[in-house]
């Protein structure tokens, strides 16, 4: 027996709530003021927000899945170096990868070193360092 993924299309109120079809909540055993789980997947290295704009319905949450998900066969990505060097990006920099639509979109996953050059030298002109500079970029706040 393998699991399968099944989809199926809700709408979302004016209240922001999640209207399902008939019968979804049912088969889950969940009514009216149950408490649900929605788990998602973030690829960003700081803060836990929804990257890929899915989500993940549970009524017990994903910890307590009783039968064990079969991950894809791992894909590997291999860039030539030649690329990464015309792109700024050093060969030993950890990587951001996207997917947009008709485009892999490729990075330094340091959000610093996507600063264009001229910002960068005004940063450090002004005696602003690379910490701050990060910290503000992933949307934290430094403790000072």
């Amino acid at each position: 027996y393998t699991m399968k993924i099944i989809e199926t299309k809700g709408k979302v109120a004016d209240s922001g709530s999640i209207i399902l079809p008939p019968g979804v909540l049912e088969t889950m055993c969940v009514t009216a003021g149950d408490t649900v789980h929605l788990a998602y997947l973030s690829h960003h290295p700081v803060k836990e927000i929804n990257s890929y704009g899915e989500f993940f319905l549970t009524k017990d949450g994903i910890d307590n899945v009783t039968e064990p998900v079969e991950a894809p066969e791992s894909a590997e990505l291999s860039v030539p170096h030649v690329l990464l060097e015309a792109a700024g990006i050093s060969l030993d920099d950890d990587l951001d990868i996207r997917c947009e639509d008709g485009a892999i979109i490729i990075g330094s996953a340091d959000p610093v070193k996507q600063l264009p050059p001229q910002l960068m030298e005004l940063f450090d002109s002004l005696g602003v360092s690379h910490d701050t500079i990060r910290c503000v970029l992933e949307g934290g706040a430094e403790d000072e």
